[in-house]
């Protein structure tokens, strides 16, 4: 079987070496030496305060938290994402109000975000880096300011893309990164909190560390968002490689893009000549939902996984109550997007094999 993604870990071996460190010192967690070493390693290369945190899902719970946005606040947030991205609004009282997307970019559509805040006077606007693919931070940005409302990126996909040759990470108020195992980096499970403001950021320090720090006086209210020292040892190793992963990614992005350029009625998500996308997935939209349903069944029938992301959130049943306005585009891109396999060691001969098969049932 050919899956969806594999993690591109580094030489166990080497893995092994930083963990002797561990059984030394008997320290597993507590934001130790690796801990540090990961926050400074990423803070380096993003250009902006960076904190690990144990996941990209209690990144975004405790970051909101640390905004101080009232309960009860409207939050502007795009439906064609995770649903970790709603849990995170809901853990903190807040109510969501899903916008629409751009059908190329797939990332959330400003305007249709400045027609949703002028329904609901938000206090926070949430959007996603849809596969890596970087927001219209501009666009979003007015929306927010005329609010006065935070702007918070869910950057899961995002560590190692740019916006206009600027890291994602420091293009909104805050940015909230993954790193689980599906992700172009990897700390087995974990995530990254950035934000340009030492405020937040101390804030942040606290909701992460169930709310105090030395003293047990808990001066906010937080979660055990702890990363512990095996995973940011993994997270030291495997993101100095970054730009070497997002190098061999792009170039089987590039080949995919070649071997599929003559399918009709097949398009690929839309990234900006300026920018740079992680594709954490690659996405690929048929003209027809019947198009994109046979290529899927016919790559599941060779032993191939595709993910159809994301199932939009104002659908599912724990969020249904909250969905006011129909997302026309949303909606249609559900039902005609495919993510194919994309991952370091996915091999020329496999990926070619992939794009016959798309090619051979596209047309429906």
């Amino acid at each position: 079987m050919i899956p969806i993604t594999r993690p591109d870990l580094p030489a166990f071996e080497d893995y092994v070496e930083l963990l002797e460190r561990v059984w030394e010192t008997r320290m597993l967690s507590n934001f130790d030496h690796y801990a540090q070493r990961l926050e400074r390693l990423a803070g380096d290369y993003l250009g902006v305060g960076t904190r690990v945190v144990s996941s990209g899902d209690v990144g975004l719970t405790c970051a909101i938290a640390a905004l101080d946005v009232p309960r009860g606040a409207h939050a502007l947030v795009p439906a064609f994402t995770f649903n970790s991205t709603i849990n995170a609004l809901l853990w903190n009282g807040l109510v969501p109000t899903f916008v629409d997307i751009d059908a190329d970019t797939l990332n959330m559509d400003p305007d249709a975000a400045a027609r949703a805040a002028e329904r609901v006077r938000p206090g926070l606007v949430v959007a996603t880096h849809c596969f890596g693919n970087p927001v219209d931070a501009q666009g979003l940005s007015r929306v927010a300011a005329a609010h006065g409302a935070p702007l918070l990126f869910d950057a899961a996909h995002g560590y190692g893309s740019k916006r206009a040759g600027v890291h994602v990470g420091g293009i909104g108020d805050v940015e909230v990164f993954s790193l689980s195992g599906t992700k172009p980096v990897t700390t087995a499970e974990g995530g990254l909190v950035t934000s340009r403001d030492p405020e937040f950021l101390e804030r942040f320090t606290y909701t992460r560390a169930y709310g105090f720090q030395t003293d047990y006086n808990s001066r906010f209210i937080g979660l055990n968002g702890k990363m512990s020292e095996l995973h940011a040892a993994l997270g030291v190793l495997t993101l100095a490689h970054i730009e070497e992963t997002l190098e061999t990614r792009l170039s089987l992005v590039e080949r995919y893009r070649r071997n599929l350029q003559s399918v009709r009625g097949l398009r690929f998500q839309a990234v900006r000549a300026e920018d740079r996308s992680t594709y954490k997935d690659l996405a690929v939209i048929f003209s027809t939902a019947g198009a994109r349903n046979s290529v899927e069944a016919a790559l599941t029938s060779a032993a191939i996984q595709t993910k159809r992301y994301f199932r939009p959130c104002h659908a599912m049943d724990s969020f249904r109550r909250f969905s006011t306005e129909t997302l026309p585009v949303t909606e249609t891109m559900y039902e005609r997007i495919l993510c194919l396999p994309l991952f370091c060691d996915l091999g020329h001969e496999d990926l070619d094999r992939i794009c016959h098969i798309v090619t051979s049932n596209a047309a429906c």
